[in-house]
């Protein structure tokens, strides 16, 4: 048994040093100029060995998109779990949270800045499919959030949680656009920032939740 879970340890542990060196050398050099050999070279291991935890090139790019949605997911849940108590201070620090850590998703934003993202290609259905999977997740989110500030009295009955939370996501990939595309983040930070705060601040009464099950 020992020797069995030494075993996955030492597969995933080879594994992730393969998905690290991809990071490094798709957000250096964009995927079309890395290697699979470069890759394996810079994760010190054959070629061979890459091969055996991944189809090639493409794969390896869907594991490195899935890596950096899943610790955006990981830190959004962080800020939920620490203001379940209080709506509007979720709802703000989800919100500015949420930028910065899709902006530390350095491979998917490479890729929102290269010319990949236009047109149909075996690229963009990775990144389409990687995206999808974290709207789903935060569209349900979204919903609950409605759903709360109807049972708390916050919202009327007149906010549709599906609606609320489609129109809530279209506003916010418009505005990741400007984000990814201005070549000043931290001035898009600030701003973004400030404007979350005085629009839920005055929008929002200081309603209180139960924590999220």
């Amino acid at each position: 048994m020992w020797l069995f879970v030494s075993g996955m340890k030492n597969s995933e542990k080879v594994k992730d040093s393969i998905i690290d060196s991809a990071i490094w050398l798709f957000d250096r050099y964009g995927y079309e100029k890395t290697s699979v050999d470069e890759i394996a070279r810079r994760a010190h291991r054959a070629k061979t060995s890459v091969y055996y935890y991944f189809d090639g090139k493409l794969s390896i790019f869907k594991a490195v998109l899935q890596r950096e949605f899943s610790l955006v997911r990981k830190g959004l849940q962080e800020v939920r779990a620490k203001y379940s108590e209080d709506i509007q201070s979720q709802l703000i620090a989800y919100l500015t949270t949420r930028m910065a850590l899709l902006h530390s998703a350095k491979v998917y934003i490479q890729y929102m800045n290269s010319p990949y993202i236009y047109g149909n290609n075996e690229i963009s259905e990775v990144v389409d499919a990687s995206r999808a999977d974290f709207d789903r997740w935060e569209t349900e989110y979204f919903m609950y959030l409605c759903a709360e500030g109807h049972r708390m009295g916050s919202l009327t009955d007149a906010v549709n949680p599906e609606a609320f939370s489609k129109l809530l996501s279209v506003l916010l990939k418009g505005i990741e656009i400007q984000f990814f595309h201005s070549g000043d983040y931290d001035a898009m930070r600030s701003t973004y920032e400030t404007m979350v705060e005085l629009l839920i601040s005055n929008n929002i009464n200081d309603v209180r939740i139960s924590p999220i099950k």
